[in-house]
């Protein structure tokens, strides 16, 4: 096993948050720092020139991890037998430099300031009693007033595209009048909308809500960044969401964070390597990390810090994998929370209409080409008399309809059948007819969902796979009924010519997607009796090793977790740049 020359940070991954903390460490300090990223090089060009492929992107998945080698298990409950997840439905985490950054959608939120208290705002406006006795949910360590300057940084250094609804306290019309107080407007105003967005924000206002264009980390306009990074606007070509953006329109770290922090010379990223574990000293600190090259060879690369900043499921294996006789549950587990409050995401279309005789061009645009309403998401409406807690964010379908991957259950409920002349005849007249509404919903914490260990299933290097225990609870398949009634409104107020409900929420399946949105795992909080790490997301018994990312989650809100992640890294960088350094090992407070 080869033995590198010691860094003071090295990182497992080389995606959104690795690439953060190099950005705001390095160019001001003379740390050193590596990132082992088990997928390859890519770069906007010459790598996504020609990426219109969907049959390559989109269905056949050219830039997420490889399932053969190394996956996860799923069940629905402890009684119940896991099996490995060896075909793409719920998650679809990036591999290859840069991460899923480089094939996200690109919403970019700030989560709502209830978002970060919801047991206390839960029991003190509806008592106690309203919250189950299973639901895990706790208020996070933190607030919106303390990650509002790292949410302005981030926006700033992406060139997020949008209108604010609340400046300074200030309701502006046409934003989102239940965000929190923000110092700036966004960098660059929103982008177009579809004509379906457009049809739908006719309806909402016309309905007393209160729809704002969707905040997007993709520019509007050309764009300059704080680094000197100059990217172009968007082209609405209709390939965003699972594709490379062929002119950087679209944030990654390939366009923002990668430029400036490779450019110093200190930082350097290992691609097509593996990590295999985290080593730790006899005193139970982490010493480096230990992985295998695309040859197969075994490295140790020592390090100062090292940081947990892969996919959120990754996150938490590495943790718990961590074993030795300081920590012989795994790193962050000595008080067994590892892979407690593990949410996901209720990403779900429960409404569609068909409008005859009317044509959208959906086969354009983005993901964020559309409009959104809050006033249903989080408290931002009257819980007394419902039978849930939480709330959803409601859009309009975007753009970016593909002929290859749209067809399947577009027309269920509008034909007789999926197949045959007549479908066929309806299909061609009828595809760039018929739009959805959909919500991403709250996913709260509960004890029976949670990550650990399989005991059975292993990878490719014979290391124990992450076992994922999850389904969804009366709660959501009430507040799933109460948006599909909402929706349905909406969509009335459209004036569809034909309506399709789906009232009922079915039970979690795995092998359907969603939302790339798993969080929690290794949450934050106020101490090692509630929590993995603090507020910075360093672990509690290893203060030498932090986790980025969205395994830091409590719960997960009506909303991506995309640009809390990043608000959150800018924070942690920021205090290992300031503070760790000079008292290394020691809990920043």
């Amino acid at each position: 096993m080869k033995t590198h020359d010691p860094v003071d940070i090295v990182t497992i991954g080389g995606g959104m948050t690795a690439s953060i903390l190099a950005a705001r460490i390095l160019p001001t300090t003379s740390h050193r720092m590596v990132s082992i990223e088990q997928g390859p090089a890519q770069w906007t060009y010459p790598d996504f020139a020609h990426n219109h492929d969907s049959l390559r992107f989109n269905n056949r998945y050219a830039l997420m991890q490889d399932l053969d080698r190394s996956t996860w298990t799923w069940r629905p409950n402890a009684n119940a037998p896991s099996l490995p997840y060896r075909q793409y439905g719920s998650f679809h985490p990036g591999q290859g430099l840069g991460g899923a950054m480089v094939h996200w959608t690109a919403l970019t939120w700030r989560f709502l300031p209830d978002d970060f208290h919801v047991r206390s705002v839960n029991e003190e406006r509806y008592g106690r009693d309203r919250i189950p006795a299973e639901m895990t949910i706790q208020d996070w360590p933190i607030d919106y007033d303390d990650l509002e300057p790292y949410y302005d940084a981030l926006e700033y250094d992406m060139g997020v595209s949008g209108k604010a609804g609340n400046l300074d306290g200030r309701i502006l019309p046409g934003g989102n009048p239940f965000e929190g107080p923000r110092k700036r407007p966004y960098p660059n105003p929103p982008l177009e909308r579809t004509a379906f967005g457009e049809l739908y924000m006719e309806a909402c206002q016309d309905l007393g809500l209160h729809p704002f264009p969707t905040p997007a980390g993709i520019l509007s306009r050309g764009w300059t960044d704080p680094y000197g990074n100059v990217r172009s606007a968007c082209l609405y070509c209709g390939f965003c969401t699972r594709y490379g953006c062929e002119v950087g329109a679209k944030t990654s770290p390939l366009t923002t964070w990668l430029p400036p922090a490779l450019a110093t010379g200190r930082y350097e990223v290992r691609t097509d390597s593996r990590v295999l574990g985290i080593e730790t000293a006899d005193d139970g600190r982490a010493t480096g990390v230990r992985y295998v090259d695309s040859r197969g060879r075994e490295h140790f690369q020592p390090a100062e810090i090292v940081v947990c900043s892969a996919f959120t499921l990754e996150n938490v294996r590495n943790l718990l994998l961590a074993r030795s006789n300081a920590h012989p549950e795994g790193i962050g587990n000595d008080r067994g929370m590892v892979g407690r409050n593990y949410t996901y995401q209720i990403n779900q279309a429960p409404v569609r209409g068909l409008w005859r005789n009317r044509r959208f061009n959906l086969f354009t645009g983005n993901g964020c080409t559309n409009a959104q309403i809050h006033d249903y998401n989080s408290d931002n409406f009257d819980h007394s008399d419902l039978d849930f807690i939480g709330g959803a964010r409601v859009q309009a379908e975007g753009g970016q309809r593909e002929p290859v991957s749209s067809i399947d259950g577009l027309l269920e409920g509008f034909a007789d059948r999926e197949w045959g002349a007549d479908w066929k005849a309806m299909l061609g007249q009828s595809w760039d007819s018929v739009g959805e509404l959909s919500y991403e919903g709250w996913s709260p914490a509960y004890e029976g969902n949670f990550l650990d260990l399989d005991p059975t299933y292993k990878d490719e290097w014979g290391l124990p796979m992450l076992r994922i225990t999850f389904d969804f609870r009366d709660n959501e398949r009430n507040m799933h009924r109460f948006l599909a009634d909402r929706s349905e409104e909406i969509v009335q107020a459209m004036g569809a010519d034909e309506v399709v409900v789906e009232r009922e929420l079915g039970d979690y399946r795995i092998d359907q997607y969603q939302s790339t949105h798993p969080t929690g795992g290794a949450i934050m909080g106020t101490g090692p009796g509630d929590s993995v790490t603090n507020s910075y997301g360093q672990v509690w018994d290893t203060p030498n090793v932090f986790v980025t990312g969205a395994a830091l989650y409590p719960q997960n809100p009506g909303a991506n977790p995309t640009g809390t992640v990043g608000a959150l890294a800018f924070r942690t960088a920021e205090a290992i740049r300031d503070r760790y350094f000079n008292a290394p090992g020691e809990l920043l407070v």
